[in-house]
């Protein structure tokens, strides 16, 4: 049985999603436009544009119902895309709301979108880190409200991420707490959907690794379930770093830092890992299959981007054979079992912790920042009170001072607006959640103790 949206034929019961992370930095990423564009014809199905693929383009496989993008940043990508893509997508939205270009996430879909919604993460880098630009994109939440495909089957809650990006695997260049906390408010916007009625799908690059805090917190806090995993299993992340290349990506769904991608072939073979997920509700969706995709290179170009995209297909539950209200949480707290409550408790506490850590880097960076503004402030006024003496002994000299001046005043205002205006916000943003997490470890641990 299949419906017909604006043309497309649409299989009410079953939805095969893409998600992508496009690498479409401008002026950085290398071969922007050729590579957005092959992607685009790609999804159009384009026979003439060239042989990007092993397998027909128009074969259902590449049939894709509701594709998911990050990292489209320039406009000329992005319309070139719809354009292309319109007469099998007829339903987009690309989320602008961001300092510079915005966070990059895009949606085409062959069902008409009914609502959409963006939820900017209070928790997202630092404006000093100017060169990783995480603060200044905004990372986000795209929500995607899609029309219901049929009366027995949920309506479709679409959340399409990128969160922050870690730039090392430990330290402060980790950026450990602050995709914590974007999961942590992840999570509760998941649970309110699913409240909701909506059957709640999170894609998009996480860049985080199966098991870590982030990802604990979107499947045991929010009750999603990790569609690689449901359909093979949880796996051990050392078996899938000492396979093949190849291995790594058909048995463990990697999509960064493999060496069989082009953008990544200087990195170790234990590098590969997954980071780009499609998240769902077990109690609506089933997943029927799953795979990474996208892995072909372009002809003298290389791979389509620095990740290799995720495809699933799901099968919607038929909510009227039966009893049961899948689309609305069947637990509570107070019903949790034990175990399933302690472990929620000790993934509290570890958010707690990574907070308390974090928390003293927070204060620091404001507080060196704000002291270099007052420094600064000392040092403008004795280049001041030295020019006019060492002008007197060499004229000169003043073009010094001046410039020496200009760069304190410069530096100094910079850091004092960092201190004054984001290291408060950042810092009451990270004392928002300590006392949410605690508000909710507090109500589990009575509800354990009861």
């Amino acid at each position: 049985m299949t419906d017909s949206f604006n043309g497309q034929a649409i299989d009410p019961g079953r939805i095969r999603f893409l998600t992508f992370n496009t690498w479409g930095l401008k002026y950085i990423a290398r071969f922007r436009k050729q590579r957005l564009t092959a992607l685009a014809e790609r999804l159009a199905g384009n026979l003439d544009a060239g042989n990007f693929w092993d397998q027909n383009p128009n074969d259902t496989k590449e049939q894709y119902d509701v594709v998911a993008l990050q990292e489209v940043w320039c406009d000329e990508d992005w319309n070139y895309i719809v354009e292309r893509c319109k007469h099998r997508y007829p339903y987009y939205r690309r989320f602008k709301s961001g300092m510079i270009s915005g966070p990059g996430l895009a949606i085409l879909s062959k069902i008409p979108i009914e609502s959409t919604f963006l939820y900017r993460f209070p928790i997202n880098g630092r404006p000093s880190a100017f060169w990783r630009g995480d603060w200044y994109v905004g990372k986000s939440i795209s929500v995607t409200l899609l029309k219901r495909t049929s009366p027995e089957y949920p309506p479709l809650a679409i959340l399409n991420s990128h969160m922050h990006a870690p730039y090392a695997l430990t330290g402060d260049a980790a950026y450990e707490c602050h995709r914590a906390c974007q999961s942590w408010d992840f999570s509760k916007l998941v649970k309110l959907y699913k409240k909701a009625g909506y059957s709640v799908v999170v894609v998009g690059d996480l860049n985080s690794r199966p098991g870590s805090l982030p990802h604990k917190f979107l499947t045991i806090e929010a009750g999603q379930v990790d569609s690689w995993e449901q359909k093979f299993g949880v796996q051990d992340l050392k078996d899938i770093a000492a396979l093949s290349p190849a291995n790594q990506i058909t048995y463990g769904g990697t999509t960064c830092d493999s060496t069989l991608n082009t953008w990544r072939a200087s990195r170790g073979a234990h590098e590969a890992c997954r980071l780009d997920y499609a998240l769902i509700d077990s109690n609506t969706l089933h997943t029927l299959d799953a795979k990474v995709t996208f892995t072909e290179t372009i002809p003298n170009i290389g791979s389509f981007s620095d990740h290799f995209a995720y495809s699933i297909l799901l099968q919607l539950k038929d909510l009227t054979q039966t009893d049961q209200k899948p689309h609305i949480l069947q637990e509570t707290d107070h019903s949790m079992a034990k175990e399933q409550a302690l472990e929620r408790i000790q993934m509290y506490d570890d958010l707690l912790l990574c907070i308390d850590n974090y928390m003293a880097t927070a204060k620091w960076q404001k507080l060196w920042r704000g002291t270099h503004f007052w420094v600064s402030i000392f040092f403008i006024i004795a280049s001041m009170v030295v020019t006019t003496f060492t002008s007197n002994i060499a004229g000169w000299s003043s073009i010094f001072w001046i410039l020496f001046s200009v760069a304190l005043t410069a530096s100094g205002l910079i850091d004092g607006l960092i201190s004054l205006l984001f290291g408060n916000k950042e810092i009451r943003a990270l004392q928002e959640v300590y006392e949410e997490v605690s508000d909710a470890k507090r109500f589990l641990s009575s509800s354990v103790n009861n």
